[in-house]
């Protein structure tokens, strides 16, 4: 009998819950997002760009991000042969172009030339081509989106000058995320004010004390469970949370219930 009384307490408890959760509604807008449940605030960027809708760290999905009001967006960059940044997440340009090899062999000339021709919406933007940091810079700072770079190629010497063009660019509201251990203690060491970002697919009790020691904030991924266990120390120590890639809202608010206070999303429109 108690076992049957406990169980219809939990049930009752559930569909309480959920009624809660049903007329809750999560405030968004383009500087800040309010949890439906903790009314906390927490940050929205743009997976890729708005990569659901359009092909991803193109300016259309750029473009579509900064009109659907994001915080920010995020792409990925790697260097050409000349040294020129673009927007391209793998390390070959075979996935979204209707070209073939690695980024790195191109000169920017060369890849310039290519067509993206995969994605999301494709039908929708025929003409895309693959696009440069500075242009992707200047997408954000006509729609007040922050620029979020992910450094996907080049070498720990690259790194300064991948700085100056941040520089050049004139936007300080730049932040730059790394999966990278080397790469991102040389951007640190470059530039001791600049907002970096640790990313991690697993993170521990190190991975706390590595962000401690070089100033960085910690982006882990929400799906692996052992990636919990160090928000209360990374959060004891002072630092910022992100989680990466969360496309359902509940989430959302267990998240910033916990204290990570930015978001990155493929798909939810502010």
């Amino acid at each position: 009998m108690k076992k049957i009384i406990k169980a219809v307490i939990s049930i009752c408890v559930i569909i309480a819950l959920i009624a809660v959760y049903a007329n809750a509604v999560d405030t968004v807008n383009a500087r800040f997002s309010v949890s439906a449940l903790t009314n906390k605030e927490y940050h929205l960027t743009a997976h890729r760009g708005l990569s659901s809708v359009a092909p991803e760290n193109t300016a259309a999905a750029l473009e579509q991000a900064g009109k659907a009001g994001y915080y920010a967006a995020e792409f990925d960059i790697v260097p050409t042969s000349d040294g020129v940044w673009v927007l391209m997440h793998d390390d070959t340009v075979d996935r979204m172009t209707d070209g073939e090899g690695e980024v790195s062999s191109f000169t920017y000339e060369e890849i310039s030339k290519l067509r993206i021709d995969k994605g999301n919406g494709i039908k929708n933007y025929p003409d895309e081509k693959i696009i440069t940091l500075e242009d992707a810079i200047a997408i954000c700072r006509r729609y007040s989106m922050r620029p979020m770079i992910e450094v996907k190629g080049g070498e720990p010497e690259d790194m300064r000058g991948l700085l100056n063009v941040i520089r050049m660019s004139g936007n300080e509201d730049i932040l730059i995320i790394d999966f990278n251990s080397d790469r991102i203690k040389e951007l640190r060491r470059l530039d001791p004010e600049i907002e970096l970002w640790y990313l991690v697919s697993k993170g521990d009790e190190s991975t706390v004390e590595f962000a401690k020691n070089n100033n960085l904030a910690i982006a882990f991924n929400h799906k692996k469970l052992v990636n919990y266990r160090m928000i209360k120390t990374a959060k004891q120590e002072g630092i910022t949370l992100a989680a990466w890639t969360v496309d359902f809202l509940p989430l959302m608010d267990i998240l910033t219930f916990l204290g990570v206070n930015y978001i990155t999303t493929n798909r939810i429109i502010p």
